[in-house]
């Protein structure tokens, strides 16, 4: 993939998030749905077209972390009108991060830069929690499980840049940092009674810069491990 490419793919992406986020603010939520999918895909396609060139099985697990995305972000977008289809979405996501996890362990060893920044995230999620005073709902129980599943893949992915800085690590760790932040203004907008227009874009739009930065994370590594 040549640098000409991968810029005309950064400026769609990034003009078809805009897209989406006006879709957004204007509530037209058929249509939002679609584009959000859309947005998904459009990843997806780059992560497994990476993958196959790449041909190795670790990477087809993390492009399979894509392939979840796709129908978890059809159902997330229910978050606030059906509890079901929501909790669909949750556990989609959650097979995501899951899939990453396996995928990054495939590679790299435990260290102890993951534990480490795992407990600051945490820590920083209870005092947005705590201050914020989040209201979550039946699906309480779901949720803490995914949230020590995303935040484990967002410390391990940050954890793989410190042990191991490379281009494509940088991506991997833009991709964690970012996905922390997504699914922090996600709870911010959800369940602290602050579900304001900003705070949904800084959701989304770190959402989709996460789904960028680790696909990409993928397509640097042809330069380095020429297939």
């Amino acid at each position: 993939m040549s640098s000409v490419a991968i810029a005309i793919i950064s400026v769609i992406y990034v003009a078809v998030l805009v897209y989406y986020c006006a879709l957004e603010k204007r509530d037209n939520f058929r249509l939002a749905t679609t584009v959000k999918v859309i947005l998904s895909a459009f990843a997806s396609v780059i992560c497994i077209y990476a993958a196959i060139l790449l041909d190795s099985y670790v990477f087809y697990i993390f492009a399979l972390a894509f392939v979840f995305t796709v129908p978890a972000d059809y159902f997330l977008q229910y978050i606030k009108t059906n509890l079901t289809k929501y909790r669909i979405g949750i556990t989609l996501f959650g097979l995501v991060h899951i899939c990453l996890l396996i995928s990054y362990y495939l590679i790299y060893p435990v260290s102890f830069f993951e534990f480490v920044i795992f407990a600051v995230f945490v820590a920083i999620l209870l005092v947005f929690q705590i201050k914020g005073k989040w209201q979550i709902g039946k699906e309480k129980a779901q949720i803490n499980v995914y949230t020590v599943i995303v935040v484990f893949m967002s410390a391990k992915a940050i954890s793989i840049f410190i042990a191991a800085p490379a281009i494509y690590t940088v991506f991997l760790a833009l991709g964690g940092l970012f996905f922390f932040i997504s699914d922090l203004y996600l709870g911010i907008w959800a369940y602290s009674g602050k579900d304001t227009y900003p705070n949904l874009v800084i959701n989304r739009a770190t959402y989709f810069a996460a789904l960028f930065c680790l696909a990409f994370s993928l397509v640097s590594r042809l330069y380095t491990n020429p297939c």
